[in-house]
């Protein structure tokens, strides 16, 4: 069962959803798998800790004292927790937590004309850099959003036929914005951080509508009916528990509830993924506006347009004889058009039912498959206990 359960936990852990991990604890599962990346920081500080208080030979034995200090402190603790002076911990806790955010900052202090005040915000820096490197890895972050761009990607072709499907009736709305040479003055004096914010607004909409309809659905998502619903999912996917085979007590009603943790991990698995298919969308609608404004749109035209006497184009060449021109103002005004395009897609698939079945569901179903996956994987843990026992 150890392979058995060690496969499955690396399934779980490359679909983006470790905390459904049975015993998943920061000090031997995140900060473990942390540890290369805050190794390289940690070493990258000594190097970059010294000042030029000391030069010539001096800085050089300078630097080793700090190094060999550094370097013994990781193997004192090393040796307090049993394992070899150097060797990469197994377990990680308060202590080796305190050595990357205590020692780079108290090495300038003691080498170089720097006092602890001054470089305590080294200290900091390192807290957030644990935060961060604990929350990329808690919850899968990276294979999460590789997942789930794969995923998305593999279903090009059914966003590229919704998008024949948003796109005649995008057109009547964003024809009238994309030909109104108001729109094109705007874009001409938006200055671009300007421009980010009011982006970045309308796609924190589209997002929250994405967001707020998750906590809902997990409910659901998470209760099976019997173990012939559990078995199809996981003979339907990848999982490596597929064969399904159940234990001889198994029940779905004794299968443990999602905690805190769980519904989080799972909720964002499910955000992501929808996000990202939102954004191809904006994308596939705004490399459409762009290839259109580039065929529709004369230079001429933009200059009348914008009020101005010449234009700074981006980029020029020729097609079919005839010039094309890439400016700022086309950039910027498809680029409005795909967001507020992406925008109506996320509301789609919430309150349009064919979006909801090609977009939604489908995501849904791949809920369902880590889910009827967990609840095996317990039960067979559950089983190994009680074998264990008698």
């Amino acid at each position: 069962m150890t392979s058995r359960r060690e496969a499955t936990e690396r399934w779980f852990i490359r679909r983006g959803v470790p905390h459904v991990i049975h015993d998943y604890r920061a000090s031997t599962d995140v900060f473990t798998r942390a540890v290369p990346f805050l190794a390289l920081v940690f070493l990258v500080e000594i190097f970059a800790s010294f000042g030029d208080r000391f030069d010539g030979w001096a800085q050089f034995g300078v630097f080793w004292a700090g190094a060999g200090i550094a370097l013994g402190a990781v193997a004192v603790v090393n040796r307090l927790r049993g394992r070899r002076l150097f060797q990469l911990p197994d377990r990680v806790g308060v202590i080796e937590l305190a050595v990357f955010v205590l020692i780079p900052p108290v090495l300038p202090a003691l080498f170089s004309d720097e006092r602890l005040s001054d470089t305590a915000g080294l200290a900091v820096i390192n807290v957030a850099l644990l935060i961060g490197a604990y929350v990329v890895v808690s919850f899968g972050l990276l294979p999460m959003l590789f997942w789930a761009g794969a995923y998305s990607v593999n279903q090009i072709a059914l966003i590229g036929r919704l998008v024949g499907r948003i796109l005649p009736l995008l057109l009547v709305f964003s024809a009238f914005l994309f030909l109104n040479a108001e729109v094109w003055q705007v874009a001409h004096d938006f200055p671009w951080p300007y421009y980010a914010i009011v982006l970045g607004v309308f796609g924190l909409i589209a997002l929250g509508s994405v967001a707020v309809r998750v906590p809902s659905e997990l409910v659901g998502l998470s209760r099976f009916e019997s173990w012939e619903q559990v078995g199809r999912l996981i003979d339907g996917c990848d999982s490596p528990l597929a064969p399904a085979t159940p234990p001889a007590d198994f029940s779905v009603s004794a299968v443990p509830t999602l905690d805190r943790m769980d519904r989080v991990n799972l909720g964002l698995l499910m955000f992501v993924a929808q996000a990202v298919r939102v954004l191809l969308v904006g994308v596939v609608i705004g490399v459409f506006y762009v290839a259109f404004g580039l065929l529709a749109v004369r230079e001429a035209t933009i200059v009348s347009w914008v009020a101005s006497d010449a234009l700074d184009p981006l980029a020029r060449f020729g097609l079919f004889g005839t010039e094309l021109v890439l400016t700022w103002e086309l950039l910027a005004v498809s680029g409005f058009i795909a967001t507020l395009s992406a925008l109506q897609f996320a509301v789609s698939t919430i309150i349009d039912k064919a979006y909801r079945e090609h977009f939604y569901d489908d995501m849904a179903h791949e809920a369902r498959e880590v889910l009827a996956t967990r609840a095996l994987y317990l039960a067979e843990l559950r089983q190994d206990v009680q074998n264990s026992d008698s």
